[in-house]
Formats: structure tokens, sequence, C-alpha cells
């Protein structure tokens, strides 16, 4: 009985037009609303579009006709302090983005930067997990502040 509720339940959900949210295949829907993110080059790239899809998920405020966001992103590692054995202990992570939002009635460009520090583990492995999590977080960061510059802009429009 319960198994035939089951499939009951899921031919009704599926009738109604139900999909999930975090479809993946040719069901996902990659732009953002109505804004596309292209393909930013590297793995930087690739969480910084990650990132921006996820702020732009509710779209921007005067922005009713397709619009597609282009970024460029560059990322330093910068190490800050050192050990006396000439170790590094503390490096950073500058994430630099210059962006162009092109929709029909005009375009809008800006330039948008985010630093991460972090503490340098003494192993080589950690070393390097840890600026992968540092340049995330970075890209998350940048990604919020490109979003929010132009909600600004946009609300001034």
């Amino acid at each position: 009985m319960k198994y035939l509720l089951a499939i009951l339940a899921f031919a009704l959900i599926s009738g109604c037009g139900f999909r999930p949210v975090y479809a993946t295949g040719s069901n996902a829907n990659y732009a953002s609303g109505m804004i596309t993110v292209p393909p930013i080059a590297g793995r930087s790239g690739y969480m910084l579009r990650r990132a921006l899809q996820e702020e732009l998920a509710i779209g921007l405020p005067n922005v009713t006709e397709p619009a597609t966001l282009r970024v460029e992103v560059d990322e330093n590692l910068t190490r800050l302090t050192f050990k006396p054995d000439g170790a590094a202990s503390r490096s950073s992570v500058v994430a630099n983005a210059r962006y162009t939002l092109s929709r029909e009635s005009g375009s809008l460009s800006g330039r948008s930067s985010s630093e991460v520090n972090f503490a340098v583990p003494d192993s080589p492995y950690g070393d390097i997990s840890a600026q992968k999590g540092a340049s995330d977080r970075a890209m998350r960061l940048l990604a919020k502040r490109i979003v929010d510059d132009l909600r600004l802009e946009l609300v001034e429009d």
C-alpha cells in the first residue's frame, strides 16, 4: 500500500511541472534568471561563476530584459610574513575583477577586488589546501561585491 501511495505521489508531482531546484543535466538552468554568466577561465573563474550565479539568483533591480555579465578575473598569492627558517607563516590571496553587464538598454562596467589572508600550515599539502580555501573565499567575496556594485548602479538608473 505504501508503494502505491508513493508512486501516486510521484505521478502527481511530475504532472504539475515540478522541477528540482538543484537539477543537473539538460534541465539545469545556468542563467541566473534573465542574467547569463558565461564561463570564466581557470579554477578560480569557475568558483567565481558559481558564486555569481548564486548571488544573481534573485535578479537585479531594473533589469527586465535578458542580460549577460562578462567577468575577467586576476588572482595573486602573496606571502606576507615569514618564520625564522624562511618558510611563510601568513599569506594573502588578492582577486581583481573587471566586469561588464550588457543588455539591450545599455551596459555597465566596473572593477572590484577582494583579499583573503590565511595562516600557512606546516605541511606542504596543508598549504595547498589552505590556498584553495582562501581562493574560494576570495571568489565568493568578489562575487558578492560585484553584485552589490551592480545593484547600487542599477537602483540609481
